[in-house]
């Protein structure tokens, strides 16, 4: 089963990598009302003087194949192209009786400037210069400085033009020679000399949502104060120090202790027969499995396609660290529904199952809800409070889910089962992500929250349709079996708050259990960063938002993924906590390397690939977290202690979140990154003195035993 299910991991991976890395240009804001302002460079062409003989059209090319970065410098946007001539006084050889009082006639001279379907020519008599200026570009949005009833992208489109404005450009100059001519007198004039300059007109063009604020205006990009990337060296050279001591001293650090223990072939392994989840292995991992991707699609969909969406549309950092903080608040605290569920159930259904189908329930009517919001970009605050409810719906399926696990897996199926459930989570928050992020191009943001309502619902049929053990019924209007749950069946499920809290209080009395927390804390206040990337790869890298969306919910959560495979078989093999500091340590350099390279930013080969390595080291990083944290968790009440640490472990990304105001404010984007590259380095000294082994031997070993 195990080699079966990453097989179709890896194919489920492939299958995404077409696509991932796009970034064509596809719809940036939605239609309204836009402030453009455009900044004009002339950046020259050829200038040569030639003489024009008389009724002769010459025609040549000019290219800018040689001026690529001045016009990238320019603002990048050709939109025009200038042909100024110039040609002197006129100069003739009379003939005949002439007395010199006859007046010279002027030339006509005649250019014309063309590329592709564009031309434009313009004559001129006289002694002097005049010009061509063949533009394409749509001056009257410029001249009122807004535009109306356009989408972003469809201004953009009146400017941009791309390769189409590139490349070569025609040049004709025609000269009609003018004489006196009379019966005595003439004057000869065969030509005219002339001077020509060609020039290209580019634009640095900015459009932003008209009717924002001074405050909403300077949101849309970080601060400019630096801190010199010798002030990190010291802790980057002692966490190195740090990390080659502990490995000479492994026994002492229990860098030696593996997590994950070889599986046992065990007798009464359950098979597929039977409907119920306590009865069939597939029953379970199927439901398991469902639910774990019914939380991923809504959650990737908001924190990668909904935050994208509204960073392209002016959104600040500031207020998408609210929606994130708002939407990660229920999941700090969502510990309290474990005493709830354990309390109060109804066998009769489930012990668990009642929860989860409540809880998906509310989830989609919360989707629903949101589509009611007349214009979330203008309403983030109104956004993030329907977010935070259904967040609060959304922790309590993750709790009710990992309690469903605790009670129906077997022993030797938790550490399976439970990998395919987070890379579950993975896969979803990639269909939200990539998926709904490729799909709100073309559908705008009420039909992308529209289309996940029949997708939860779909994968409601699971726990809808299963029942947890034999006896129990689905539906209230099936009638009761009787092998149902007897009522001392309900009681004893139903006990007492105050045993729940003895136990608690016993289990995180032992020093690795309350470690733990600090470990959990510490995880994710790198998460700084998350509300900064859209801003710097759309904003001020020039990423189009549906290029964002396919990368970050796409090919960056398929890594993660692969990271998860990768760092449970590292940990495994060599041990969870040493494979959790080298991660770490070596995740740090990646960051603070992204940090420093400024230099290579627009480059998408560069920047994909350190994005890539930094999440891939870090999902190798929590994988064995997450295993870490069972290890240390009393089984007794292992839902509530466990879902303690991920409620934390959440606890640290509000944090994290809250510190990317502040932080974004004040300092520039490398200061960022080596800011969160300090931050990993902190899991380090969180885990060091955690021993994984003490739970197992202080708690769950008889007493006897303890004795000997």
């Amino acid at each position: 089963m195990r080699a079966q299910f990453h097989v179709a991991v890896l194919i489920m991976l492939l299958m995404m990598l077409p696509g991932c890395l796009s970034t064509s240009e596809e719809t940036l804001g939605g239609v309204g009302t836009y402030e453009v302002e455009a900044t004009w460079t002339t950046v020259e062409l050829e200038t040569k003087t030639a003489f024009y003989a008389d009724d002769e059209s010459v025609t040549w090319s000019v290219t800018d194949g040689e001026l690529d970065q001045q016009i990238e410098n320019a603002g990048g946007h050709v939109v025009g192209l200038v042909l100024a001539m110039s040609y002197p006084t006129d100069s003739e050889t009379p003939g005949g009786l002439c007395t010199g009082q006859e007046t010279d006639v002027p030339d006509i001279v005649s250019g014309t400037a063309t590329k592709g379907a564009w031309s434009l020519e313009q004559s001129d008599s006289g002694f002097g210069e005049h010009e061509v200026n063949l533009t394409w570009h749509d001056q009257a949005i410029l001249d009122a400085g807004v535009a109306t009833n356009l989408s972003e992208q469809e201004v953009l489109d009146r400017f941009a033009f791309g390769d189409e404005a590139r490349g070569t450009f025609d040049l004709t100059v025609l000269v009609d020679a003018q004489a006196h001519n009379s019966a005595l007198c003439s004057h000869s004039d065969d030509g005219e000399e002339v001077t020509t300059v060609a020039s290209l007109l580019v634009i640095d063009l900015t459009v932003t949502p008209a009717g924002m604020d001074d405050e909403g205006s300077s949101a849309l990009t970080v601060g400019t104060g630096a801190i010199p990337g010798v002030i990190f060296a010291p802790v980057f050279v002692g966490m190195v120090a740090l990390v080659a001591f502990v490995t000479r001293q492994q026994d002492r650090f229990q860098l030696r202790f593996v997590l994950e223990e070889e599986e046992e072939e065990l007798e009464g392994e359950s098979t597929s027969e039977g409907v119920t989840m306590t009865d069939s292995y597939r029953a379970r991992v199927i439901t398991l499995c469902a639910l774990y991707v019914a939380q991923g699609i809504p959650w990737g969909f908001i924190t990668v396609t909904f935050v994208t969406f509204l960073a392209a549309r002016g959104v600040g950092a500031s207020e998408l660290a609210l929606l994130l903080t708002l939407g990660t608040l229920p999941w700090s605290v969502k510990f309290l529904w474990g005493p709830v569920i354990d309390r109060y159930q109804i066998p009769a259904y489930g012990r668990r199952r009642p929860w989860i189908l409540l809880a998906q329930t509310g989830m989609m009517l919360m989707l629903g809800a949101m589509l009611f919001v007349p214009d979330p970009t203008n309403n983030v605050r109104t956004i993030a409070i329907m977010f935070l409810i259904y967040n609060i719906f959304t922790s309590l399926q993750d709790v009710s889910t990992d309690a469903l696990a605790v009670d129906v897996l077997q022993p030797h199926e938790v550490e399976k089962v439970n990998s395919y459930m987070f890379t579950s989570k993975t896969v979803g928050g990639a269909i939200g992500g990539a998926g709904l992020g490729t799909i709100i191009v073309f559908t705008g943001l009420k039909g992308a929250i529209l289309l996940q309502i029949p997708i939860l619902a779909g994968l409601m049929i699971a726990p809808m349709m299963m029942t947890e053990r034999p006896g129990e019924r689905r539906f209230p209007w099936e009638k009761k079996t009787e092998e149902g749950p007897e009522e001392e069946d309900v009681e004893a499920a139903n006990q007492n708050f105050a045993d729940i809290f003895t136990k608690i209080r016993t289990a995180l009395s032992l020093r690795s259990a309350y470690l733990s927390i600090v470990l959990s804390l510490t995880v994710s206040l790198h998460f700084l960063l998350i509300p900064v990337l859209p801003l710097l790869f759309v904003r001020e890298l020039g990423w189009t938002e549906a290029g964002f969306n396919a990368t970050n919910g796409g090919w960056i959560l398929a890594l993660t993924v692969l990271g998860y495979l990768v760092g449970g078989q590292l940990g495994r093999r060599f041990g969870g906590k040493k494979i959790i500091i080298y991660a770490a340590l070596g995740t740090a350099f990646v960051t603070a390397l992204w940090g420093v390279s400024g230099g290579l930013w627009g480059s998408t080969v560069w920047m994909v690939g350190v994005w890539s390595l930094k999440n891939f080291g870090w999902s190798v990083v929590m994988i064995n977290i997450y295993s870490l944290m069972m290890k240390v968790t009393w089984g007794e009440v292992g839902g509530t202690q466990f879902t303690g640490y991920m409620a934390m472990m959440n606890l640290s990304a509000i944090i994290g979140y809250q510190l990317t105001g502040p932080l974004a404010e004040r300092f520039d984007y490398p200061t960022l990154f080596l800011i969160g590259a300090a931050l990993q380095t902190l899991v380090i000294l969180a885990v060091l003195w955690i021993d994984p082994d003490q739970t197992r031997r202080e708690l769950e070993t008889p007493p006897a035993i303890l004795s000997a």
